[in-house]
């Protein structure tokens, strides 16, 4: 049965339910109720932009029961295919009628689906959702990979603290100079750039195609707020259509990122120390190393007991290391530097 067919049946049962005329709502909910209950792909997809459309919170557990029935979907939807453009028409729907949805019906779709998933996980929802955006911190894009520890930031994740603790690394750099002598560096960060053109198939309703974003700009939405926020942009794709090519280029420094979401803004010296070291023989070497070492050691520590008054705890067994690095720019040495060994900071 075509798509006009099963639009007619459905507004014949409609009028036949009540000795009234039905509402035109009701004729529309109907239509939409259906057209998602075929078993055609591509009338699936008409109901579910229906429902889109409709708003209606009587819908909203059947685009919820779809997404469930979907799951086998997931993994096989390759680009252009019909089952890849229902299951775009069903993510556009329950983003459009802003329904929260169950964060373990959404794990089937984490892979191929990152970026309708991250923007239904923003909404809350139950327990899970912290799992799931934990999964989606793991082996991503850059862009998914902020977006989802912005999100989990913004909830005092506990586990989420414990982890990021643990993956940031503490360094201090010691440069060694000749008296009078200098020293710089710098550093260059590069992007990477993706782009693809939205096709599918014939037969099927305008459907919006949801991207990820790393700059506010006219047309995106903010989907999770941090210390570099990431957007969302929706680009409605026409009926039987081919739309315009979609990309970002985005890159992030996953150290410097991390290091973002502590305070005070005095983090980044504390977990990447530098200092320059004028020689003046070994003794003095050693003691201006150990000096610092046990003063970025006592500022770690007065940093995670601040963080823990605004109520996010150290983990118990936390081990935290400082990794020194030295860099000997002396012309013409005399003797040769100690190694300096990796400082453990004691927690309380």
């Amino acid at each position: 049965m075509n798509v006009a067919a099963l639009i007619g049946v459905a507004l014949a049962a409609a009028a036949a339910a009540s000795a009234q005329p039905a509402s035109i709502a009701a004729q529309e909910e109907a239509r939409a109720r259906l057209l998602l209950y075929s078993t055609q792909l591509p009338e699936k997809a008409w109901g579910a932009y229906f429902a889109s459309r409709l708003h209606s919170t009587d819908l909203d557990s059947t685009l919820v029961d779809e997404l469930r029935a979907a799951a086998p979907l997931a993994g096989s939807a390759h680009f252009g295919s019909e089952e890849y453009g229902f299951l775009a028409a069903l993510f556009d729907a329950l983003i459009e009628s802003e329904i929260q949805v169950p964060a373990d019906l959404l794990q089937p779709f984490e892979g191929a689906w990152t970026g309708p998933v991250l923007i239904l996980l923003a909404r809350g929802g139950d327990g899970d959702r912290e799992q799931a955006l934990l999964r989606l911190t793991q082996d991503r894009s850059d862009l998914v990979w902020l977006a989802a520890n912005n999100l989990l930031s913004g909830m005092k994740s506990q586990l989420w603290y414990g982890r990021l603790l643990g993956e940031l690394s503490i360094t201090h750099r010691f440069v060694v100079l000749d008296p009078g002598g200098g020293w710089g560096s710098g550093g260059s960060r590069g992007g990477t750039c993706s782009d693809g053109m939205i096709v599918f198939p014939k037969g099927f309703p305008p459907i919006g195609f949801y991207s990820l974003e790393g700059t506010a700009r006219s047309g995106v939405a903010l989907l999770a707020p941090g210390p570099q926020n990431i957007y969302y942009r929706r680009i409605v794709v026409p009926a039987d259509k081919q739309a315009a090519g979609f990309g970002s280029c985005f890159s992030v420094d996953r150290q410097q990122a991390g290091i973002g979401y502590l305070e005070p803004k005095q983090v980044q010296q504390l977990y990447h120390a530098e200092i320059q070291i004028t020689y003046a023989g070994l003794p003095e070497f050693e003691r201006r190393v150990q000096t610092a070492l046990d003063a970025q050691s006592q500022g770690i520590r007065q940093l995670l007991a601040a963080i823990a008054e605004h109520g996010l705890a150290t983990p118990p067994g936390l081990a935290l290391r400082i990794v020194p690095e030295v860099i000997d720019h002396r012309r013409s040495p005399t003797e040769a530097l100690p190694a300096v060994a990796a400082r453990d900071i004691l927690l309380n």
